[in-house]
């Protein structure tokens, strides 16, 4: 299918590599010190920690919204400067602008504005294109709709839709399951699944420990510096989860472990 195609990208690399990476804000201490991790092609990454911990700082740095101090970050084997066309970006529900008059088509045509060019049409291709994603994420019925219009989780599919209509390779997702109801929450969780399974890298940050244990490949712990990053069944231990947010109830369910009552 064309919208999963593999681009020039060498697979033969890390779909994302972050090295000594150390970031921060003007006027602030370093939000982040010294991370260092690498992603495989195709893995599903979860990144947890508490508020004030450097999800959203990790985030923002490897897109590019947030100059680094120090380190270095590559998109399979790209400089991250030079490889952005090939991360997509879904920020947090609050920092989008949900009134601008657009509808669900519009938005998810945007993606493609680096392809066709911010002073051209888009053409037939970039049609076909984006009425397929809307058909693979269950959102044709959608596309004339006013994104104002939209619930919590019909918006966070669209700007997912948006990201794979740039062809991303790396998708990045910030705090994707915060203040929506399970029906969406599953919706997400299986649009996430389609592009898992055509080899699509996710990272994604939540406060949602079932998610983190039920959905990841691996998960991440941040506390400004980089805890533990793993398999869930090895990161997701009550000492580990103690170090991150002071303390932590860890009950096994179905050879998993979900966490619940973590005090921040």
């Amino acid at each position: 299918m064309s919208i999963f195609k593999r681009n020039n990208i060498d697979t033969s690399q890390p779909a994302l590599l972050v090295e000594h990476l150390t970031t921060g804000y003007p006027g602030n201490r370093y939000a982040l010190s010294d991370i260092s991790f690498t992603i495989k092609a195709g893995e599903r990454v979860a990144v947890i920690g508490p508020n004030g911990a450097g999800k959203s700082t990790l985030i923002k740095a490897i897109v590019g919204l947030l100059q680094f101090t120090h380190g270095h970050i590559s998109i399979y084997g790209a400089d991250c400067y030079s490889s952005h066309i090939y991360v997509g970006y879904v920020p947090q529900q609050s920092e989008i602008d949900w009134s601008f008059p657009v509808s669900v088509y519009d938005v998810v045509m945007m993606g493609r504005s680096r392809r066709v060019g911010w002073f051209r049409w888009p053409g037939k291709r970039d049609h076909a294109i984006v009425n397929d994603i809307l058909d693979h994420l269950s959102l044709g019925d959608l596309a004339k709709r006013q994104i104002s219009e939209l619930s919590g989780g019909q918006r966070r599919r669209v700007f997912i839709a948006r990201a794979l209509a740039q062809d991303a390779r790396v998708l990045l997702l910030d705090e994707p399951f915060a203040g929506i109801d399970q029906t969406a929450e599953k919706e997400i969780v299986e649009a996430l699944d389609i592009l898992t399974s055509h080899g699509i890298t996710i990272l994604l940050s939540t406060h949602h420990m079932q998610n983190a244990a039920l959905h990841a490949d691996k998960v991440m712990i941040l506390r400004q510096k980089l805890l533990c990053f793993g398999p869930p069944n090895e990161v997701l231990t009550g000492q580990n989860l103690r170090d991150a947010f002071g303390s932590a109830h860890v009950l096994p369910h179905n050879d998993e472990l979900l966490m619940f009552g973590l005090d921040q």
